[in-house]
This record gives structure tokens, C-alpha cells and sequence, in this order.
């Protein structure tokens, strides 16, 4: 099979698995949210925001290097997972000491009233597991075992929507009372099942030994990735969450909650993009020739665009009938902050292709220098915007952000890497053929004769 019948390929299947996982994630969303309250809503995003922060600032984005040096087969996996361990213990020490040692920094990362011993150990294993599960996902994407990754992203899903829904209906009918506690409780077993499926497929992705001694030349190969794109992963954290500290910081956890569903809502378009940009960057790292790149980066970037323009306008036109049906009427003040962050987020979406194939081609620091650009666009509005016109301003920093990110990006191509920007609009007839014949491999089963054409 060619490469870019195995791309598109691989690309088909994992965004037909994106479909039950939309449909999935979208009603246990629902119903974890109408289970929460506003403000249940609220301090539940505040703790996976601070959880989301640790992992990206003490995992040094090692699962992205582990994608890179993976595919490009520059450091032995063995030697990367040794690597990956020895980060996620020293980590797990710095998060123990901060929750359970350090009474300033505990404050910081959980919400009053809610800083008992239960939340501080929710918090500890939520941040292992998660590290850990960010390093193994690392490795299959990496090795292109991407059916696992599909099987992985589908078991998670539908284990969402039976257990949520089970939550839901329980306590609706009055067989139990379930609050945030209850949410965390089953929002961490599944994060332990998650975890132990993904293993077992890391394993059947990596053969041999688990680990072995790695080399100076293997930490200086690494660091020379490492600290680009740890800057540029970083930064772009930031400009993507701190208008959730800014709104629970200027509004209080209640407006948290309703901002909250706004923008996980909206980013969730964001699953298309995600489903791409999940295959195309080891296939990207692995290739050498730039202008061959550049061509399946200018056909993705195109497909991406036409899927994510009709969401996002699907979004402005009903989001003021979906919210309400979905969450119920006590949620309608998010449905400006949706229809604003609709817009943004389909430049966003688009940014996230580009940095994806710069982080894969190892140009990292075009990535931080958009996103840094991005993050002081949001950290000057924010704080103007948001005390006069509370949410709706924080979805107007945001959605700014996003537009600067695209502009600054399509500059970066056509002034640094002599990219022509009509190249990347245009459609051409080999993208029609190249959609038609993905089209039709998704719709009818192929031959074997064709597989191996």
C-alpha cells in the first residue's frame, strides 16, 4: 500500500471512530453537567485545569518527543521509556509535596472548601495516571498503531456514556445521591481502566525489554527537541486555559461553570482536528522531503477547514436551542459565550494542523512565538474585558487569540518557508481525486488487490 493510501487510510478510520466518540462524549458531558450544577461545574474544570497544567509543566512534553524520536527511530523506545519513568516518579514527588506538604501551593491548585484529604489524593493519581497514560499514547502514536489508538479512544468513550448515564438516571430516580465526589470517583475509574488498555497495547506495540540504559548522546538528541517544543507546548497551554483562571478569578466559580460549558462545547469541534492531527504527526516527523510534506499539509489544512467552517456555523445558528434542550434552561447564559468562541474556534482549529506539522518538522520555535503572541493577546484583553462583560468577554479574548494565531501562522509560511498561501485555499483536482477515493474506501470494503496496490 502507498504512503498516502496509508494516510488517508489510517486518517478515514480514525475520524469514522470520532463519530460514536463525539455522540458519546456529547451526552455524558451533558449529563455529568446537569449532575454538577454551575457551580459543581465550575470547580470540577478548575481541578482538571490545574491537573492538565502539572502534566504538560513537570511532563516536559516528553509524550510529544517519544511521538518524534519513535517514528523517526533516532533514540531506541527502550531507552525513551526509561527516560519517560524516571520523569514521571520525580514529578509524582514534586505533586505529593505540593498537595500534602506545602499548604500555599495546595490552596493554589484546589478550590476552597474543597481541599480535604479526598481531593488531594483525586488530584495526586489523577496526575500520575494521566502522566503516565500521556507517555504510553506517546508510544502507540509513535510506532503507527493506530487501530489500537482507535480501539482505546472508543472503549473510553462508551465507558463515559454507560457510567455517567448510570450516574445520571440513579440519582434521578432517587436510588442514590451523587454529587462532585461521586463524579471523581468514576471519572478515576476510568481513567484506571483507560490506563491499563492502553498498556496492554503499549506492549503489544513495543516488543522487547521495557527498559534499558540510555546514552549522553540520547539526552542530547532529546533535549535539543525537548526544550522548543516544551516552550512551545507550554505557552500554548496557557493562552488555551487562562481565561479559566481569569473568569473564576473575576467570576467566581458559578460564571466557571457556565464559561466552562461554553468552551468545552465549542472545543468540541475541535475532536475533527484532533482525529487528523493524531495521525499525521509521526507520518510527518518520519518524512524527510519538506515539499512532499508541505503537499499533504496544504490537502489536510483544506479538508480540515471545510469540516470545521460547517460546524462552526451549524454552531452559531442552533446553539441557542442545543443548550438549553441539552443542559437545561439553568445554563443559558452560556449560549452568547458559545456562539462567540464558534468563531474562534474555527481559526483555532486551523492552528492546530499548522502547529502540529511545524512541531512534527521540528520547527518548534515558529510554534512558541505564535503562541506567545497568542497568550499576551488573551492576558491584556482578558483582564479588560472580562469585569465589564464577564463570560462573553472571556470568549472574545479567546476567539481574538485564535484569529492571531491563524494570521500569525500564514505569515510565518509565506515570508520564512516561501509557502504560497493560494496553495493552501485552493482547491485543486488531484485534493478532489485524493477526497474522492478516501470517500470511497470509507463507504465500500476494499479488495485485497487493492489493499496491496
Amino acid at each position: 500500500m502507498t504512503e498516502k493510501r496509508t494516510i488517508s487510510k489510517n486518517i478515514t478510520h480514525t475520524f469514522i471512530v470520532q463519530i460514536p466518540n463525539y455522540i458519546l462524549t456529547l451526552i455524558a458531558g451533558i449529563l455529568v453537567t446537569r449532575q454538577l450544577g454551575p457551580e459543581g461545574k465550575g470547580v470540577f474544570t478548575l481541578m482538571t485545569a490545574n491537573i492538565q497544567l502539572l502534566v504538560m509543566f513537570l511532563g516536559l512534553n516528553l509524550p510529544g518527543a517519544i511521538q518524534f524520536f519513535v517514528a523517526n527511530k533516532k533514540i531506541e523506545p527502550t531507552r525513551l521509556s526509561t527516560i519517560g519513568l524516571l520523569l514521571l516518579l520525580t514529578g509524582s514527588a514534586l505533586v505529593f509535596v505540593c498537595l500534602f506538604l506545602w499548604p500555599d501551593a495546595r490552596q493554589t491548585l484546589l478550590a476552597p472548601n474543597f481541599d480535604g484529604l479526598f481531593f488531594k489524593a483525586y488530584f495526586f493519581i489523577s496526575f500520575f495516571m494521566a502522566n503516565f497514560n500521556a507517555m504510553v499514547i506517546g508510544f502507540i502514536q509513535g510506532s503507527f498503531h493506530f487501530k489500537e489508538l482507535n480501539h482505546l479512544t472508543l472503549i473510553n468513550s462508551i465507558l463515559n456514556f454507560v457510567i455517567f448515564t448510570s450516574l445520571y438516571y440513579a440519582s434521578r430516580y432517587n436510588y442514590i445521591e451523587a454529587g462532585l465526589r461521586e463524579v471523581l470517583v468514576l471519572s478515576l475509574s476510568i481513567i484506571f481502566i483507560n490506563v491499563f488498555v492502553a498498556f496492554l497495547f503499549f506492549r503489544k506495540s513495543l516488543k522487547t525489554k521495557l527498559f534499558s540504559k540510555f546514552t549522553s548522546e540520547d539526552l542530547g538528541n532529546l533535549t535539543a527537541f525537548l526544550v522548543p517544543s516544551y516552550v512551545s507546548i507550554l505557552v500554548n497551554f496557557f493562552n488555551y486555559r487562562l481565561t479559566i483562571w481569569q473568569v473564576n478569578y473575576y467570576e467566581g466559580t458559578e460564571n466557571l461553570g457556565y464559561f466552562s460549558l461554553a468552551l468545552n462545547f465549542a472545543q468540541m469541534m475541535l475532536l475533527v482536528t484532533a482525529a487528523i492531527n493524531t495521525v499525521l504527526f509521526p507520518y510527518f516527523a518520519a518524512k524527510e522531503n519538506w515539499q512532499d510534506a508541505v503537499k499533504d499539509f496544504s490537502f489536510v489544512l483544506k479538508v480540515n477547514g471545510a469540516v470545521m467552517l460547517c460546524a462552526s456555523v451549524g454552531l452559531l445558528l442552533f446553539s441557542g436551542f442545543l443548550i438549553p434542550l441539552f443542559y437545561g434552561e439553568v445554563f443559558n447564559p452560556s449560549v452568547t459565550a458559545v456562539k462567540i468562541l464558534a468563531v474562534g474556534t474555527f481559526f483555532c482549529s486551523q492552528s492546530q494542523v499548522f502547529g502540529h506539522f511545524l512541531g512534527a518538522r521540528n520547527k518548534n520555535w515558529v510554534n512558541t512565538l505564535v503562541y506567545l503572541l497568542a497568550l499576551t493577546c488573551v492576558a491584556v484583553m482578558g483582564p479588560l474585558l472580562i469585569p465589564i462583560y464577564g463570560i462573553e468577554g472571556a470568549a472574545i479574548a479567546s476567539s481574538t487569540s485564535y484569529v492571531l494565531m491563524f494570521t500569525v501562522f500564514c505569515i510565518f509560511l509565506k515570508v520564512k518557508f516561501k509557502v504560497s498561501l493560494l496553495s493552501l485555499a485552493k482547491v485543486t483536482k488531484s485534493d478532489v481525486e485524493r477526497l474522492r477515493g478516501i470517500l470511497n474506501r470509507s463507504t465500500k470494503k476494499q479488495s485485497p488487490n487493492a489493499e496491496e496496490s
